[in-house]
């Protein structure tokens, strides 16, 4: 009877082990990863986040989850950049400027009129000058997934922030002559405030939040950037006019600690890799509808009207700035000039 009653004692604990074990392994095997995001949920481009992450999961065959902090939960924009290069945070997704702090050469994507337009930017994301400075980020602790898939101009593109950043003007803006006494709000930073003195405009430091009541009251006629910051901001209630001059171009694409990248298996990687490339389809998709809405919108509310200038004569006034910069260090000697060799 003993034996008997150990019997089945032991076929119950068997059979509750077999049917616990498959359960224990599934929940083992998966692996959260963290997303930071300077975005909050509520962003139109929020959507573009969460499809990146539903993709690895589904193509790591659940191996991974992606779990998003939104709102800079994890620190701000640039303190998320030293977490993913020392490990503590797995992933980030932003403009790639906040780099610029492990690559110093990534500051030429924000340098005015260094590129000709989209098209020279996108052959540039291709091109072996930026691999150079991908390779640096890399022995920086920053690994880009998929960064081979920005050799293929569509998805280079797609990764291309579509709002061109142009003049937003109190009066029609054709070229740099017309700038002969135009007083253009700045942000206090030396290149951008050299680069438009070049240009001839008369710099004024005014923060962001002062630029609507600055507008107003005329203590200056314009400003630079999107179509789309500065209708939110109804700065076109007294500027009216916006002059597309391409004056630099923004990237955005997710990228990930080395630390969590050298733990991954291959299959992940490829995983995330994937991911990536698909989810620059959909960002890309919420980008162009989010730009077109808010340019039919600064048109049909406040009649804005847009200008599309030859750009040559833009970019020959600029050039002995881009001189004077590489000249003083601001910008590394020759990188200017790979630059524009790029076809």
């Amino acid at each position: 009877m003993l034996t008997s009653l150990k019997s089945g004692a032991l076929a119950l604990a068997l059979s509750a082990a077999m049917v616990i074990a498959p359960t224990f392994a599934t929940s083992a095997a998966a692996r959260t990863l963290s997303l930071g995001a300077n975005n909050n949920e509520a962003d139109f481009i929020a959507d573009g986040f969460k499809f990146f992450a539903q993709r690895v999961g589904e193509l790591s065959n659940g191996e991974l989850e992606v779990e998003i902090f939104w709102s800079s939960q994890l620190g701000g924009a640039r303190e998320m950049v030293q977490g993913v290069a020392s490990g503590s945070i797995d992933m980030q997704m932003d403009v790639i400027e906040l780099l610029v702090t492990l690559e110093p050469r990534i500051g030429v994507l924000s340098l005015p009129l260094a590129f000709r337009d989209q098209d020279h930017f996108v052959a540039f994301l291709g091109s072996d000058v930026f691999g150079e400075m991908l390779d640096t980020l890399e022995s920086k602790g920053v690994m880009f997934p998929d960064r081979e898939g920005l050799a293929d101009p569509e998805i280079a593109r797609n990764w291309v922030r579509p709002y061109d950043r142009g003049l937003v003007s109190n009066k029609p803006i054709f070229t740099p002559a017309d700038l002969s006494g135009f007083k253009i709000r700045m942000y206090e930073s030396e290149i951008p405030l050299k680069s438009w003195e070049a240009l001839g405009a008369s710099v004024h430091v005014v923060p962001w939040p002062d630029v609507y009541t600055s507008l107003a009251t005329g203590l200056v006629d314009g400003l630079t950037g999107t179509v789309t910051d500065n209708y939110e901001m109804k700065h076109f209630e007294s500027a009216r006019y916006w002059t597309n001059i391409h004056e630099y171009f923004q990237m955005m694409h997710p990228w990930v600690s080395k630390v969590t990248w050298d733990s991954l298996t291959d299959d992940q990687r490829a995983a995330v890799g994937q991911a990536t490339r698909e989810a620059s389809h959909e960002i890309a998709r919420l980008m162009n509808i989010a730009n077109a809405e808010s340019v039919a919108k600064a048109q049909s509310e406040f009649g804005v009207s847009l200008i599309n200038p030859p750009i040559g004569p833009w970019i020959e006034k600029m050039q002995p700035a881009h001189a004077d910069f590489e000249e003083r260090g601001l910008v590394e000697k020759g990188l200017l000039g790979r630059i524009q060799a790029i076809q």
